[in-house]
């Protein structure tokens, strides 16, 4: 494995981790709700991918402008994965260490706000006689067939698909950045 990609892999990863990381604290202080709202997560996650392919195009930069795809995607890889450790330890510290009825919270809210948007669906495609059938109890017995939002097992689960997801995503970045020596005849 190349030093160069090593290095810039855990150095954009180490910046990752920290950004989620104090993200996931702040949430936290600041309003729970802030974990399930798409204007604050899907930002965070692109800013990870951004990271992601800039330690790609870094690590390209300083091996003299030529990267394998390889060695691309393993730069990637290595910031993503260290990068989502941030969130996950983040979320396992606070939803399971220190503030366990935060964990209760989350979930009583991620329901309120799924039968309000199940409503403003149903009505919006004129299905009005059909809103408002499902209750919180239907709601919360339907998610006790999965793991716990926020437990432990729930936490590596998201983990794992995160990192599935983004990997792919690394896999076209690396298509496109790679760049591979010229063959020199003797």
């Amino acid at each position: 494995m190349n030093t160069v990609v090593k290095k810039t892999g855990f150095k954009y990863g180490i910046i990752g981790f920290i950004i989620y990381f104090f993200s996931c604290i702040i949430m936290w202080q600041v309003d729970i709700a802030l974990f399930i709202n798409p204007l604050v997560t899907y930002p965070l996650a692109i800013l990870i991918l951004c990271l992601g392919i800039y330690a790609q195009r870094t690590a390209k930069t300083q091996s003299g402008g030529y990267i394998t795809f390889g060695n691309a995607l393993l730069s990637f890889v290595i910031t993503i994965a260290i990068a989502i450790s941030g969130y996950a330890i983040a979320c396992i510290l606070i939803f399971n260490l220190i503030d366990p009825n935060a964990k209760e919270l989350l979930l009583d809210i991620t329901i309120k706000e799924s039968l309000e948007m199940s409503n403003r669906m149903l009505t919006f495609m004129g299905m009005e006689n059909a809103a408002g059938q499902l209750t919180e109890e239907q709601m919360r017995q339907s998610m006790q067939i999965g793991p716990t939002p926020m437990g432990i097992p729930s936490i590596i689960i998201n983990y794992i698909s995160n990192l599935a997801f983004y990997t792919v995503v690394g896999l076209i970045a690396a298509a496109i950045i790679k760049k591979d020596k010229p063959y020199e005849f003797e």
